[in-house]
This record gives C-alpha cells, structure tokens and sequence, in this order.
C-alpha cells in the first residue's frame, strides 16, 4: 500500500513542481524588447518557436492594430508594456509555460516572433498560433 501511495504521490508532487516552476520562472526583459531576424519576408521555424515576416501590400489596411485585436482575444494572452514594438505572453493549458510573442513593424513588414521560455521545444505550439493569427488577419480582407 505504501508504495501504491509513493508511485501516485511522487509524479503528483513533481508535477505541482513544474507547473509552480513555469509560473513562478522570471522572464529576462529583453525578451520583450528583442527584434531578432530574420528581416526578409517569409514563415521561419526553428526549435522553440518560429517567426513571421508578412508584407505589408498583402495584408488588410491598418494591419498591425488587426492583429493586435485579434492577439488580445487569445485565451490565456496577456500584454507586457513596452516602448519597443507589441510584447505578449501566452500560457499553455495545464502547467501554465510561458511563450512571449513580439509583434513590431520595419519598413513595409509586419514581424511577428513567437518563442518559449522554459524548455528546447515547443513542439510547434508558436508556429501553430502565430499561424492561425495570420489566417484570420488574412480572413478580414474578405
């Protein structure tokens, strides 16, 4: 019996662990200032997070206040202040892990860069996101 209770107990306590971890973490500022690349237009993936860079002719008037709208009605989304650019945090389901979106615009490109904070993977939850944002700013053209 006092196994049966330690099996369940364990994975119990380390899963409240985590999940107090991925909440309680601190997030670097600089996360929410960053404009990394790349800078041409295109969709970039890369472990942890991805990247879009959506031209500005292909997109409905008065994009970047669109997307911001449709960003704010996110589930679980929340806006960081700051004086560079859009800064987002967006938790997953459950444990609560972090994954900050950076929305600015350069030139004539709309940049949107999604990443996580905690892990090496974020098993294309980001790109997933970041993507389904894109089809519905694309949708308001119609």
């Amino acid at each position: 019996m006092k196994l049966i209770l330690i099996l369940i107990a364990v994975p119990l306590v380390l899963a409240c662990a985590l999940a107090v971890y991925a909440r309680l973490k601190p997030i670097n500022a600089d996360r929410f200032t960053s404009m990394p690349g790349p800078n041409e237009a295109g969709v970039y993936k890369f472990p942890g997070g991805s990247k879009y860079v959506l031209p500005l002719s292909e997109l409905p008037d008065d994009a970047l206040t669109k997307l911001l709208d449709i960003v704010r009605q996110t589930p679980r989304t929340t806006e960081v202040s700051t004086d560079t650019g859009n800064s987002f945090i967006t938790r997953s389901r459950g444990f609560g892990f972090p994954d900050i979106t950076r929305i600015w615009l350069v030139g004539d490109n709309l940049h949107i860069h999604a990443h996580l904070v905690v892990g090496r993977s974020d098993l294309g939850v980001n790109g997933d996101r970041v993507g389904q944002w894109d089809e519905a700013l694309r949708g308001s053209l119609r």
